[in-house]
């Protein structure tokens, strides 16, 4: 599913932590890597690279090696620049099938609100698949949030039955050999009346019913939730309540003039979500 992978380095431990997913990405087809350290202009030096970037390119270098004499096909680039332009560029150049990239999966407010500016560019302007990856700190160090154990332990699928959203259920069909348990999900926001409302979740059963069979046919346990209240709110609860090791997600919904700023569902569930969010659609 995903042969070649961009992942995303800064000078942060959390950053090297990303090395630890390797083994989950190699169960989605891992065959090549490109490694990408975005410097900003104002941290270059007068010949080029500061020492910091310096020291930190090193070890990379090395981790590369390391990668490269267990099989796997490795690249390094230091682009110059604004660096979610720069990943969003090399991923479309380079022809990627995912950029993987790390953020601090905490409760607090302030992480919740201030997402890394750099994640939350990616997410906003990549144009291919985007694993946003999760870290708990335990005083100075991350650790990483990992996705399976001997399968994928827990799926959830959040769809609104846009096409984009429909799209994922069928990626995530494809790999249903990997897959161990899978929550589909619905959220109903809107309805004038009860009636209005009952009707949208009746909708929503027969839909996800046809999913929930596709699923099983698999071999997957697989379940469906119809709920209702705030989308972004449910799904997150829901993945805290089904113990959820991946959300994955449409970036766009029924709603693409929404989505396009802070507060689409999207925006707000891989600001908040404590678990990795895969994140589809352009």
């Amino acid at each position: 599913m995903f042969k070649k992978v961009l992942i995303a380095l800064d000078f942060s431990g959390p950053a090297m932590e990303l090395f630890n997913s390797l083994a989950d990405l190699c169960r989605l087809g891992l065959e090549e890597l490109l490694l990408v350290h975005a410097i900003r202009v104002e941290l270059g030096a007068q010949d080029g690279i500061h020492p910091i970037q310096q020291k930190f390119l090193e070890k990379v270098r090395t981790k590369k090696e390391e990668l490269e004499e267990e099989g796997l096909r490795v690249n390094v680039e230091v682009p110059l620049g604004a660096p979610a332009e720069e990943i969003k560029r090399l991923a479309v150049e380079k022809e990627m099938d995912l950029i993987l990239i790390g953020s601090v999966g905490e409760s607090s407010a302030v992480r919740e609100l201030f997402l890394g500016s750099t994640v939350a560019d990616v997410v906003r302007i990549a144009l291919v698949p985007v694993l946003v990856e999760k870290y708990i700190l335990s005083g100075q160090t991350a650790q990483r949030i990992p996705i399976f154990k001997e399968k994928l332990a827990s799926l959830l699928l959040p769809t609104d039955f846009s096409a984009s959203a429909e799209s994922v259920y069928a990626k995530m069909l494809g790999i249903a050999h990997i897959l161990h348990e899978v929550t589909l999900l619905h959220v109903v926001d809107r309805g004038e009346t009860l009636e209005a409302i009952k009707n949208a979740e009746h909708e929503a059963v027969s839909r996800l019913k046809e999913w929930e069979a596709r699923f099983r046919q698999k071999g997957v346990t697989t379940r469906y939730l119809v709920l209702n209240g705030p989308p972004s709110s449910q799904i997150l609860s829901t993945a805290e309540q089904e113990k959820a090791t991946l959300i994955a997600i449409s970036r766009r919904g029924t709603s693409r003039i929404a989505n396009l700023f802070i507060g689409g569902t999207a925006d707000q569930v891989v600001r908040r979500s404590k678990c990795p969010v895969l994140l589809f659609g352009k």
